[in-house]
């Protein structure tokens, strides 16, 4: 069976997540923490050259999250930020807001202050730090990890042609306080 480019980063997502899986899990299995994954639809404006920029980015997730032991519920993000250097090669320090809708009628809003950013295996993978301001968990810290494929990216980059949507897999984690 073949794998879409969305498919294969959503998979790299959790393999490159798995270091992050057991303790979120445990904290799920104590009700403390929301965990959502699922795969993200990213662009950017001005479109990702070869020079980095700065750059407005926006995404719209759909997620699965886990909210108390045995408890999942449907998500819908929506991610506006902006990074002070982009290109298609990688992102420099994104910041942002993110508002999460539950299928249950519940929201959260987070914002991101900080970031890191790392390349593996063809994939950029960029983890937000932030903090929930409104809704579910607020007044706790959050992160969000989206894992794009790099590889077409910059194929397309070297060809100059510009690159303005990145599909990927990616998980949020509202945290114990």
């Amino acid at each position: 069976m073949a794998v879409g480019r969305r498919g294969a980063a959503t998979a790299l997502c959790a393999v490159i997540l798995m270091g992050a899986g057991p303790a979120a899990a445990s904290a799920a299995r104590g009700g403390e923490a929301v965990v959502c994954t699922g795969s993200e639809e990213g662009s950017a404006d001005p479109s990702l050259g070869l020079l980095p920029r700065p750059t407005r980015i926006t995404g719209r997730s759909a997620y699965t999250c886990t909210t108390a032991p045995g408890r999942s519920v449907r998500a819908e993000g929506h991610f506006e930020g902006f990074s002070p250097a982009s290109s298609c090669i990688g992102t420099d320090a994104p910041a942002g807001v993110e508002t999460i809708r539950y299928a249950d009628g519940r929201t959260s809003v987070v914002r991101y202050g900080s970031a890191s950013v790392l390349r593996v295996a063809g994939a950029n993978a960029v983890r937000l730090h932030g903090e929930v301001t409104e809704g579910v968990g607020k007044g706790r810290p959050a992160r969000r990890t989206v894992v794009t494929l790099a590889r077409s990216a910059a194929v397309e980059c070297l060809a100059l042609m510009p690159v303005s949507h990145a599909p990927g897999g990616t998980q949020l984690e509202i945290l114990p306080s």
